[in-house]
């Protein structure tokens, strides 16, 4: 949302209703307000503050980060009689609440544009009663790192330590859906059978949102690492930039094994572009929003959904140094640059109901 925010400022008069503390990151030509950080304070200050504003500023559009601060968006812009916006990331449509689902989804259908971050999200805006005419797609964005860290990989293998394994990454969140206890179970004996010397690194942590928690299946997660044994997996926990990105460029492969789980979606995917952008391909399965953010054969490999089998062999294959190549990921996740992200972004705003972005 920085970044989105640092783009309509180069463009727009920008006013930005965000948590406490936001205003440390904005732009210097954006007025910020600031509400306390815990949903029903904010959603309600946000309004009450927000209504306050379009009194004195004349909006032509509002514009919300997700679909959580839906009713508040919708209300301002009718308020300002303004465009409303809403970014909506997967999860902010499916999460399994039935308030959320009757109260603020509703709210949702009413935006003037939907804007989706994956074709996945938007057939799920969709389903969900969004008109179609109204719902676009803009991938997000990410970080680049410099071009150099493709060459460094051996190098940092051996700072961590890895310099005579074959080794896999995993990122994110310990959440059902990531699907890393049944890779653990289901595909990691068959890659170490094959490759003895493959360690997996699994970089992420516990999920602190408002709309995910999920304790118990953290908690079998780790129990199927500790199955495996700390000499096949390293848990990191969370990591700073410095450490993921150096994990990013050691790792042969980042493995995405995704299930299905109800009341919960993969978006898109960043990690999987992250992963491209540091010329790491990735091994998935063709879940939810990843089929955007992994293009088969460019910067990964999809193979079929809940096929472990296929899973394993894909991984190996690039260990054997099967494509892609590094710097056919890079120049693929490349696309989803920041600047390039802004233009969509702008683009997005700026087409009316019949120039719908698929």
């Amino acid at each position: 949302m920085r970044h989105s925010v640092e783009t309509l400022a180069s463009e727009f008069d920008v006013t930005l209703v965000g948590p406490k503390g936001c205003g440390e990151f904005s732009p210097a030509n954006v007025q910020t307000i600031e509400c306390p950080p815990s949903p029903f304070s904010f959603l309600t200050t946000a309004l009450l503050k927000g209504w306050q504003a379009t009194r004195k500023t004349p909006f032509d559009i509002v514009l919300g980060g997700s679909g959580l601060v839906s009713p508040v968006t919708c209300l301002l812009a009718g308020r300002a009689k303004a465009r409303s916006v809403a970014l909506v990331h997967g999860l902010d449509l499916v999460v399994d609440n039935w308030i959320y689902q009757h109260l603020f989804v509703p709210f949702l259908r009413r935006h003037d544009r939907i804007i989706a971050n994956s074709r996945n999200t938007r057939k799920i805006a969709i389903e969900k009663g969004c008109a179609a005419t109204r719902v676009g797609i803009v991938n997000p964005g990410s970080t680049m790192p410099p071009e150099s860290l493709l060459h460094q990989a051996d190098s940092i293998r051996k700072e961590l330590g890895l310099a005579d394994n074959k080794v896999v990454l995993s990122v994110g969140r310990m959440v059902r859906r990531k699907g890393l206890a049944e890779f653990l179970e289901n595909a990691w004996p068959l890659i170490i059978e094959a490759q003895p010397n493959a360690i997996l690194l699994v970089v992420g942590d516990t999920p602190d949102d408002a709309l995910l928690q999920d304790a118990r299946g953290a908690q079998r997660l780790m129990n199927a690492i500790e199955r495996c044994g700390e000499d096949t997996v390293r848990f990191l926990g969370a990591v700073d930039d410095d450490t993921l990105w150096n994990c990013y460029a050691a790792a042969d492969t980042l493995v995405f094994p995704l299930i299905r789980v109800k009341g919960d979606v993969e978006g898109f995917g960043m990690v999987a572009i992250e992963a491209a952008a540091s010329g790491t391909p990735t091994v998935a399965f063709p879940v939810g929003g990843v089929v955007d953010a992994v293009s088969d054969g460019a910067s990964g490999l999809l193979v079929p959904e809940g096929d472990y089998r296929a899973f394993a062999e894909a991984v190996l294959s690039i260990f054997k140094g099967g494509p892609p190549s590094r710097s056919a990921c890079r120049d693929y996740a490349l696309e989803f640059s920041w600047d390039k992200h802004g233009q969509k972004l702008l683009s997005a705003l700026g087409s009316g109901d019949s120039d719908v972005q698929q």
